[in-house]
């Protein structure tokens, strides 16, 4: 494994169901020679060692999807809310490695349905996606979903909060990039080449 030096350890990629997040995240650390940490591996931990009389947020299901798209949509941010402090206790916890004659980190990208732009300190991708698109991409995955508008919908309103909270946490000292899903073909070097652009302003800014 080669570690970058001089390069952050965590990256942060944020998308609602549907926007190729999860792609666009494993494509993302192969560039870094990095790994991917999935919330959805801390939720199923935090399962088998909880109830959900202890954290009912952490134990909705969707599946069959139930409620509204608003109601769907609340429910996976509150899920997500409840979760994060186990997501950042992994985080933390990432091992440095000896190479080179240095202590470095490998690079790290944490990504997930409930990954938010807060558990990052030096950057978050936020991946957008139209509509349309994210409607044909869940239409793959759920065929013959009689509740496949709702989900959509849910995405969309799911979107609008991480933009939001993104562009809330982007006034901090983090940087949080906003990536259009399309053009598939280059999203990740735009994403890597904003945060490259930035990493290399402020350090030579100190």
């Amino acid at each position: 494994m080669k570690v970058y030096p001089g390069s952050w350890p965590v990256t942060v990629v944020c998308g609602a169901s549907g926007t190729g997040r999860t792609r666009f995240a494993y494509a993302l650390a192969a560039r870094y020679n990095g790994h991917v940490i999935d919330t959805s591996d801390v939720l199923q931990a935090v399962r088998a060692m909880t109830g959900p009389e202890q954290y009912p947020e952490l134990f909705h299901q969707d599946q069959p999807l139930a409620g509204t798209a608003e109601e769907v949509a609340t429910a996976r941010l509150r899920a997500a809310d409840v979760l994060a402090p186990a997501v950042r206790a992994v985080i933390t916890e990432q091992p440095r490695l000896r190479l080179d004659g240095f202590q470095e980190y490998p690079h790290t990208v944490v990504t997930g349905r409930h990954a938010l732009p807060t558990l990052a300190w030096d950057f978050a991708v936020v991946l957008r996606e139209t509509g349309e698109q994210i409607h044909a991409n869940l239409a793959g995955r759920y065929p013959r979903d009689d509740s496949l508008d709702r989900r959509v919908r849910a995405s969309m309103l799911v979107q609008d909060e991480l933009v939001r909270r993104g562009r809330e946490h982007n006034r901090t000292r983090c940087h949080v990039v906003f990536v259009d899903a399309r053009p598939w073909s280059d999203a990740v070097d735009r994403a890597r080449g904003e945060m490259n652009d930035r990493w290399d302003s402020g350090n030579a800014l100190g």
